[in-house]
Formats: C-alpha cells, structure tokens, sequence
C-alpha cells in the first residue's frame, strides 16, 4: 500500500469514530421490556399509547408492524 492510500484510510476511520461518538445510542425496547421496567401491564401500557400518554416518535417507535420503545425516554417517563 502506498502512503497516500493508508492516510486516506486513516482519515476515513477518524471521520467515522467522530461521527459515533457524536450520536447518541438509542436502546429500543420490546413490550415486555417495557412491562418489566415500568411495572405495569401490557393493558396499561397499550393504553397509554393509544391514549397519546406515550407519544409516538418520542416515546416510541412503529418498525413494519413491531413497536419499539426508547430505553432513554421512558426512564424519564412522568404520567402526571
């Protein structure tokens, strides 16, 4: 390998590093994740969602016909 083609590589894996540490890491939950967590039942918290208490995009995610919950954002889940 010539010098050139190594500093390139080596500067695409700095853009690379720099750009993951920058964003954010999402943890999705499953429903039963959510039930566990939170200590309430499915019923409750299908309830919620349907009633926009859990707020679409921000507390939750539709991925085909799955739903994944953020881990971060329902730590800091307040129902009052």
């Amino acid at each position: 390998m010539d010098e050139e083609y190594k500093r390139k590589i080596d500067e695409i894996f700095k853009r690379v590093n720099e750009i993951d540490h920058k964003t954010p890491e999402l943890s999705l939950m499953t429903e039963n994740d959510v039930v566990k967590l939170l200590g309430v039942t499915k019923v409750t918290v299908n309830s919620w969602r349907k009633s926009n208490i859990l707020i679409k995009h921000k507390h939750y995610i539709r991925i085909n016909r799955s739903i994944r919950y953020k881990r971060e954002a329902l730590l800091n889940f307040n129902k009052n």
